[in-house]
């Protein structure tokens, strides 16, 4: 019976519902709508279902009124080509779909369409796969390959959502591929160079793109990644900002684009994005769901599977959303809006409704996935029905063998959200873009509606036909801002762009044009035919401009002007909007082979005038020109006298320091040594002092290095911070002699704080005899000196085994060693260490029976001041909740408040159960010969950024990396029951749970 009903569903797939009213009369369907709760003001109706489609993950409306839907019902596992892409057909007129037919068969997780010439794109991993019906006969036969090269993943982080950009590339979403543990049978492709399928004179980019988004224009083999990544979908405003969305960060903003991020290759930065939701990261949601079906890492009550994000610019819900996105939060079965306000150089995110969300169902099987706003103005919502939509990666074994991973595979709906007074439906059978001619599609890129502009855009652009130009210039000196975008961008790839557009698009009324006008006069102004007079002073004037954000992006294109005034204007601007952490980057960025110059004028402007941003522009400045070579650096550092100095001094040491950590080694000059040396003798700043240190410390120093005034100046003074931060240096210098001083007041001292900051400054040069007499002085040792002992030993790591030893014979307690530093023992690089060390902190491998005892915790009313307590000594040194108290390392525990508390504790005792997704461990050995282990949190073409444990990133350049690899255990071991008894577990219980 089950075969025979498959089959006919198959049949009615592709043909007519059976009567007009067949969404009225379906029970079901009625029930679907009488679950929604939507927004005052709107009305939702129900256009598309099943048997029509099943399994819907995006649409595509063309310009004819065609209307494409891809279907995924592969997901999670099944890659055995189920994926479909189906055209909706409206036979009698009414304005909704009552047909179906097979476009395109056999795809394997198909993830987004696009209109492209006359076929469509689908993003289809690994490739981009173009399709085409040639023959007219209603289904693709042209299939063939236009990109490829993406890693074909978890279908969460698949390259996904092909859209058309007002710049008139083509842009797609792309996340990386995640490192499967249950499923890397599945999932084990990494990807290859991303290139144009089939062509030989191709660009390539790095394997994967790097896991960061791409764009490409087909016709003319470009090829580029982008500087930011998102997971499933992406949108921008009309200006061309670019919004991601990503799991729990349901919003942010690519702040800076590749072309500016990589004018300067010396930079160094984490990432060039910006979460700015204002509710956090994992908001609070307010879903309405009756018996939710939830699953082991779902995040009740938290956004966890943000998917989908768009930009309302329909044009038809009121200027009340004329900046609006909206996310889909399948997990919670709700559409979630927010108002996006300009705040510097980025935005900040704001509810819309408080205590309610946009849309939201009773029924746990809605899944909205996906958005698109039609050529009506209404909002199209995309849901997937299933009764599960997370991953099995991060799910119960129970579930995953229970057969309900494909619950719903044959079903799926589209909603149509419209205002109270309604849109009319009619575009099905009116739509003729395709047939218009050059000039209406001219003038349709004055349309309110954002579809049309679009549309109309990219059929101008496919025709090439330059005969629009006219009218496009005349656009330029009209009061429709929205539509001087297309018009710039269509000018500016026909070669029709003039300088008097750009000095028109430069005085417009709207910010977003004026960023466009610089983003294209940076790329034309090195054409003789825009070198005007007149041109230029409009460039020069909009350095001034009113608008934050048009004075940033001036700082961006400044790395592509040659004007003399150019360095000027960009420490005015930096003077101005140093606040904006983003600004102090850009000014770097556009300061290649000018960093010097930038770095006078800085200190110039604001040297004394300390604070936390600025104090990061001149880190990052550092990096910089250390990277680039450096030549007389620290000297022209050093010069400035005064400690009002001292704490930029400071910083960009900092700076020089944390880029050579991981480079080749390098050696200071004598006069480097002697200033340096100089500067610490007499500077009053601890700071300034330590961050000498820190630059000592990862340089190559000649032993001809006079220390001689170090002693004379530490016996001379009683300062007891310079006697600390002097004893230290020698240390760092290697010089003998400091040694017996050190292990003398370690030994006999008195001094507690003299006595800690020896056993900090000791070297690791220590003789067996040496450590033996520490480690018996050990139990008289003050808690701190103890600590700083531990840390010590397990610091370097010729000593690791010795702390290990002590504490197997009793010499260090067990509970000496906080469980971050067990977390770090379990984790060593080297297997026989850490084999060595679960045997000695006899860890029961049991899980299951460690579990047992743990799970009672969950019925014990728990104390949540003691649970603060036992969350600083244990926790905190991986994870934060609600964003303090702790160190951003692992998932926020905020995001566990409404789960099951046996389903924390399973958690907490069982790490390996699963692994929250993008917090996998991966172990870097570089070429010096370091070990590191942390968490990827970016990565570029040259470089990557670590977290490791602490929350400490380390930037570390790719061609510094003798190998990486991911760990197949979580960064959190087994274990934490040596440090948490069952009655602490029920007070972290209380914490968590807010209790």
């Amino acid at each position: 019976m089950k075969y025979f009903s498959l089959f006919i569903l198959i049949i009615l797939a592709s043909c007519e519902k059976p009567n007009p009213a067949y969404f009225d009369q379906n029970p079901e369907f009625q029930k679907a709508l009488a679950d929604f709760e939507i927004m005052d003001g709107f009305n939702i109706e129900i256009v598309a279902a099943e048997p029509l489609i099943s399994d819907p993950v995006a649409i595509e409306i063309d310009e004819n009124g065609d209307w494409y839907v891809a279907e995924m019902p592969g997901y999670p596992l099944d890659l055995t080509k189920t994926g479909k892409i189906k055209k909706l057909i409206d036979t009698d007129g009414d304005g909704l779909p009552d047909k179906s037919e097979i476009f395109a068969d056999s795809l394997t997780l198909p993830m987004g369409l696009m209109k492209w010439e006359d076929g469509i794109l689908v993003a289809d991993a690994p490739d981009v796969t173009f399709l085409a019906d040639k023959d007219n006969d209603g289904k693709a036969d042209v299939i063939k390959a236009m990109l490829t090269g993406f890693s074909l993943s978890n279908p969460q982080h698949n390259m996904n959502t092909p859209k058309f950009g007002i710049d008139n590339w083509i842009y797609v979403a792309h996340s990386g591929a995640i490192n499967s543990f249950a499923y890397e049978h599945v999932f084990n492709d990494k990807g290859s160079e991303v290139r144009f399928a089939n062509e030989a004179q191709s660009p390539k980019l790095a394997r994967n793109a790097d896991g960061r988004n791409v764009r490409f224009k087909p016709n003319s083999l470009e090829l580029e990644t982008l500087s930011g990544e998102s997971q499933y979908g992406h949108t921008t405003d009309p200006w061309g900002h670019r919004f991601y969305t990503d799991n729990a960060n349901h919003l942010f903003h690519e702040v800076m684009d590749a072309r500016y991020v990589n004018a300067n290759p010396n930079l160094a930065i984490e990432e060039a994005m910006e979460k700015f939701s204002d509710h956090g990261n994992a908001a609070k949601v307010f879903p309405i769901t009756l018996n939710p079906n939830h699953q082991l890492l779902t995040d009740v009550g938290q956004i966890t599977s943000s998917c989908g994000i768009t930009w309302y610019d329909g044009g038809a819900f009121g200027s009340s959303f004329e900046n609006t996105t909206l996310i889909g939060e399948p997990v919670h079965n709700l559409v979630h809006i927010d108002h996006i306000e300009t705040e510097g150089a980025t935005f900040s995110g704001k509810r819309v409704l408080e205590n309610k969300e946009f849309l939201a169902s009773k029924d746990p099987w809605f899944r909205p996935v996906f958005f698109y706003v039609g050529p009506d103005g209404a909002l199209y919502v995309v849901d997937y029905y299933r009764q599960i939509v997370e991953h099995p990666e991060w799910m119960s074994d129970e579930v995953n063998e229970s057969g309900a991973l494909y619950e719903g595979t044959n079903k799926g709906r589209i909603y149509r959200i419209t205002p109270k007074s309604g849109l009319k439906m009619d575009w099905m059978s009116v739509l003729t873009l395709g047939k218009k001619s050059t000039e209406e599609l001219a003038e349709l890129l004055k349309h309110e509606n954002g579809w049309y502009r679009r549309t109309a855009q990219r059929l101008l652009f496919q025709r090439d036909d330059h005969a629009a130009a006219p009218i496009l210039h005349e656009i330029l000196s009209e009061s429709n801002e929205q539509a001087k975008i297309p018009a710039l961008w269509l000018l500016h790839d026909w070669q029709e762009l003039t300088s008097d557009d750009l000095k028109s698009a430069l005085t417009a009324e709207e910010p977003g044009v004026r960023e466009n006008a610089l983003q294209l006069a940076d790329r034309v102004w090195s054409n003789p035919d825009f070198q005007t007079d007149e041109l230029k002073a409009a460039i020069l004037k909009t350095a001034n401009d009113l608008s934050e954000r048009v004075r940033f992006q001036w700082l961006c294109s400044a790395a592509f002007f040659d004007f003399p005034e150019k360095e000027a204007l960009k420490s005015t601007i930096l003077k101005q909007d140093v606040e904006d952490k983003w600004v102090g980057i850009a000014a770097i960025a556009s300061s290649a082979g000018s960093e010097e110059q930038l770095f006078q004028n800085a200190v110039s402007d604001f040297g004394a005038e300390a604070s936390k941003n600025k104090s990061e522009f001149f880190t990052h400045l550092a990096a910089t020109i250390f990277k680039k070579g450096g030549a007389n650096l620290i000297a022209n550092i050093l010069d400035a006298k005064g400690d009002n100095n001292s704490w930029w001094q400071a910083a960009m040491l900092s700076g020089i320091s944390s880029i050579q950590a991981y480079g080749s080694p390098k050696s200071l000059t004598k006069l480097e040594q002697e200033q340096l040396l100089n500067t610490f003798l007499n500077s009053q700043n601890p700071e300034l002092r330590k961050s000498m240190i820190r630059v000592f410390d990862v340089y190559k120093v000649s032993n001809t290095l006079n220390t001689n005034p170090i002693y004379a100046k530490m016996k001379s003074d009683n300062n007891i911070e310079f006697q600390i931060d002097g004893m230290s240096l020698l240390s760092t210098l290697g010089e003998p002699k400091i040694k017996g001083k050190i292990l003398e007041n370690i030994l006999t001292g008195e001094n507690e704080k003299l006595q800690l900051a020896s056993i900090k400054a000791l070297s690791n040069t220590l003789s067996s005899t040496e450590l033996a007499s520490i480690n018996k002085k050990y139990t008289d040792l003050t808690s701190s000196s103890k600590k700083a002992w531990i840390a010590y030993l397990l610091n370097n790591e010729n000593k690791v085994s010795e702390l290990i030893k002590q504490v197997e014979l009793g010499n260090i307690a067990k509970t000496d060693i906080e469980w971050p530093q067990i977390v770090h023992l379990m984790n060593y690089y080297d297997t026989d260490i850490r084999t060595y060390a679960r045997e000695v902190f006899a860890i029961n491998e049991d899980r299951k029976a460690v579990l047992q005892n743990y799970l009672p915790a969950a019925d014990i009313k728990g104390d949540a001041e003691n649970g603060k307590k036992l969350f600083a000594q244990n926790c905190a040194i991986c994870h934060q909740i609600d964003g303090k108290d702790g160190t951003a390392f692992g998932p926020d525990l905020a995001t566990l408040k409404s789960r099951n508390k046996h389903s924390i504790i399973t958690e907490i005792i069982n790490p390996n159960n699963s692994i929250a997704d993008k917090y996998g461990q991966w172990n870097i050995e570089t070429n010096d010969g370091n070990y590191l282990s942390g968490i990827i949190v970016s990565e570029s073409e040259n470089s990557l950024s670590l977290k490791t444990l602490g929350g400490q990133t380390e930037n570390i350049a790719k061609t510094a990396i003798k190998s990486r690899q991911i760990a197949k255990q979580s960064a959190m071991p087994n274990g934490l029951e040596g440090a948490i008894s069952p009655e602490g577990m029920s007070d972290i219980l209380a914490l968590i749970k807010g209790e």
